[in-house]
């Protein structure tokens, strides 16, 4: 009874936070299916547990073929697993991530080598240029078997637009796409302007007039979630607090930070905003 009431249990959670909405603060929407899937698995699997507990109500002075009760300390210990978590999701809000695991996992800022990865390709150039070139060949011809031919195209239409436009504005939908562009193009985006929302955070070794406008991205769930931002540099800096939600509107140009050339917005203007309903964003 008691495992099928906690499968049921954990199926109800499902439906609470579907129905709700909130269960995009743990999963991807690429996920949902596997959790309606999961959804109806759970409540088929509970129902036909509690039937079976009628059924062993029939046969309960049967001889042989039963397996002694286990001690009451044992199974406190094997169902309180699966108990504990049930009621946390029934009990507590819902909880967003903020700045203080961002400060243990580091914000991607991107950018690239300022000399010895770039030596090394120069290198490598020089002494075989023929063969340097078949091998970016391979590796293009690589690329478009594994990912496909209709997301290369998807990401050469985005850098086009990237590179055309002189505002670029960070939608939800494409956030780490346009950041990752912009970190491997800077020379390229140097002297646009960027509009961007996320929440302000702080490196423990950044100077006093730094932030990094960042949002949360999530591949799978909130296991994997990283940090995605691009550096503010500002002498009002120090008005807003880490985890306040900002627009900035800005130019695009280059500093370094951590001996990597990095993007950073330059001559901002801060306007504190609401966090969204949706504070993620998602990688597809």
């Amino acid at each position: 009874m008691i495992r099928g009431v906690l499968l049921c249990g954990y199926a109800l959670l499902f439906i609470k936070l579907l129905l709700s909405g909130n269960l995009t603060n743990y999963i991807a929407p690429k996920m949902l299916p596997f959790i309606y899937f999961a959804t109806f698995t759970l409540l088929l699997l509970g129902s036909i547990q509690i039937w079976r507990k009628e059924e062993d109500r029939c046969c309960h002075h049967c001889e042989g073929g039963h397996h002694v009760p286990k001690t009451v300390g044992q199974s406190i210990r094997v169902y309180g697993v699966f108990i504990v978590p049930l009621l946390i999701g029934f009990m507590f809000s819902n909880y967003v991530l903020d700045s203080s695991l961002a400060a243990k996992r580091g914000v991607q800022l991107g950018g690239r080598e300022i000399s010895e990865e770039n030596k090394q390709i120069v290198e490598q150039f020089l002494e075989d240029p023929e063969g340097y070139m078949e091998n970016i060949d391979e590796q293009i011809e690589n690329i478009m078997q594994d990912e496909g031919m209709e997301k290369v195209e998807k990401q050469e239409q985005l850098k086009e637009d990237l590179l055309e436009a002189q505002t670029v504005v960070v939608n939800d939908d494409k956030y780490v796409s346009t950041l990752n562009f912009i970190n491997e193009q800077i020379d390229a985006m140097i002297g646009k302007r960027i509009e961007i929302t996320g929440f302000v955070f702080r490196e423990r070794d950044f100077a006093a007039n730094e932030f990094v406008v960042a949002r949360y991205g999530l591949t799978c769930c909130v296991a994997d979630a990283t940090v995605y931002g691009i550096l503010v540099k500002t002498d009002e800096a120090a008005k807003w607090e880490n985890d306040t939600w900002v627009k900035v509107e800005g130019i695009i140009d280059e500093t370094t930070y951590r001996e990597r050339f990095v993007p950073v917005i330059i001559k901002p203007s801060v306007t504190v905003v609401n966090a969204p309903e949706q504070p993620y964003v998602y990688e597809y």
